[in-house]
């Protein structure tokens, strides 16, 4: 048997609920109108009286045809703009559990693991390595030493 790794499962489950709604809003913002003067079936581009606009106002860029671009588009739509995609949008959101318990989730099982006070001390680490006076480590140099360092040339 195979086990994931658990914080790994636990960092999708926080990410999730807040990167799909995200990817979503990047969507509908940069693609914009993109997705919105779409022909409303593919019969059209069966019709000969219609195809040559759709070729001609459709099209992608870069050579990619209208065909190519009108079923990005749509597939698009269904992520985003349809009632699966605002269903897909709250699964995401809620089916590992409201955000306020998944943070508290990945606390406790941080705690549990030591992993908060890895944390912890990895802070107070870097924050013990300068004071008012600059850096108190020999391996980072101060802003007043640089032009010192600069002269030697």
């Amino acid at each position: 048997m195979v086990l994931p790794k658990l914080d790994y499962g636990m960092v999708y489950r926080q990410l999730m609920i807040e990167m799909y709604p995200r990817v979503k809003e990047i969507i509908m913002q940069d693609v914009a109108s993109g997705l919105i003067y779409l022909n409303s079936n593919a019969v059209d581009f069966k019709t000969p009286e219609i195809r040559p606009y759709l070729d001609k106002y459709v099209r992608g860029s870069n050579g990619i045809d209208a065909v190519d671009r009108v079923k990005l588009m749509k597939a698009l739509w269904d992520a985003v703009g349809t009632e699966f995609g605002g269903r897909h949008e709250l699964y995401e959101r809620n089916y590992s559990g409201n955000h306020e318990n998944v943070k508290a989730e990945i606390l406790f099982a941080s705690e549990a693991q030591g992993e908060v006070e890895k944390m912890t001390g990895f802070a107070e680490s870097f924050l013990g390595e300068y004071d008012l006076d600059g850096w108190t480590v020999p391996d980072l140099i101060n802003p007043t030493d640089v032009s010192v360092i600069l002269n030697r040339k």
